[in-house]
């Protein structure tokens, strides 16, 4: 019987350098070309919707809204940072944003402009964090105090006489008790000067709880005892100069009186409350 010569086993050299360095390459660049769509992808799909957000694209543009609503471009988050006052349904109601809906159906300029509108928005910026998240940054406006309308309504006032809350009075007022209730038409109007000088005179503005704008002139300051302390029309740092003077040395805010009468430039009139003969108020400086 005839011997069967055995195969012989091809010995495979090692690869050479330049194979080992292409096998090395291909690893690496698999990674890699996956980034660079992805990249591709979130730099390509805000370019296109530019592109394509025109009035003359709009169904263009409706059905991209769609489809990449479809590939998870859709509203999951929404973070809002800066506020204090505006609560944050009232933020998301003004820019009709709703769990789920298509994150491009969100304008970051349109969104910025409305919410600017709400009064108490000094500023607001709107971006889209792709996929899911809208970012509102809310700048708001210091409340000056609370205005009563000549509806009888209450409305948040800033310092220059605008009302940046048209029904947050009563809300603003239990947030901050402090501050003061202004009363009369034009009183929005004046608020921010009478402020300044409450504020330079603090004795007596720590005792002001609201202040009456009387006949388009002048103010009448109500003090925390119900007191009421008529100012001129005129002149209001003198006069609140004198009553500062006043009250340092007699302590005349702490007195029972009904009215403190400021209207004359050379004199404080006093309408004290009936006092019993034995109550007495001591002084402040013996």
């Amino acid at each position: 019987m005839p011997r069967v010569k055995p195969k012989s086993r091809k010995i495979q050299d090692r690869p050479s350098e330049r194979t080992l360095m292409m096998r090395r390459a291909r690893r690496v660049l698999k990674p890699a070309a996956l980034l660079m769509l992805v990249g591709s992808l979130v730099l390509a799909v805000p370019i296109g919707w530019r592109l394509v957000a025109g009035r003359p694209h709009r169904g263009i543009r409706q059905t991209l809204v769609s489809t990449l609503g479809n590939m998870g471009f859709r509203v999951r988050h929404v973070v809002i940072d800066g506020v204090i006052t505006t609560p944050k349904p009232a933020i998301e109601a003004a820019l009709g944003l709703r769990d789920g809906m298509p994150i491009f159906d969100v304008a970051p300029g349109r969104a910025a402009r409305k919410l600017e509108q709400l009064g108490v928005v000094r500023q607001a910026v709107v971006e889209r964090l792709l996929p899911a998240t809208v970012q509102i940054r809310i700048d708001e406006r210091a409340p000056a105090g609370i205005w009563q309308r000549p509806d009888h309504g209450f409305a948040l006032i800033g310092t220059d006489g605008s009302v940046i809350e048209a029904r947050g009075g009563t809300a603003a007022h239990a947030r901050d008790p402090g501050l003061l209730l202004f009363v009369g038409a034009q009183a929005p109007a004046h608020a921010g000067a009478l402020l300044a000088l409450l504020q330079r005179h603090a004795t007596i503005g720590a005792a002001v709880i609201a202040a009456e704008w009387i006949d388009n002139l002048r103010w009448n300051l109500i003090l925390r005892d119900h007191a009421v302390v008529e100012l001129p029309s005129r002149h209001l740092n003198a006069a609140l100069a004198v009553l500062h003077r006043a009250d340092d040395k007699i302590s005349l805010l702490d007195r029972p009186v009904r009215m403190i009468d400021l209207r004359l430039h050379d004199r404080l009139i006093v309408r004290p409350y009936a006092q019993p003969a034995s109550a007495t108020i001591k002084p402040k400086h013996s």
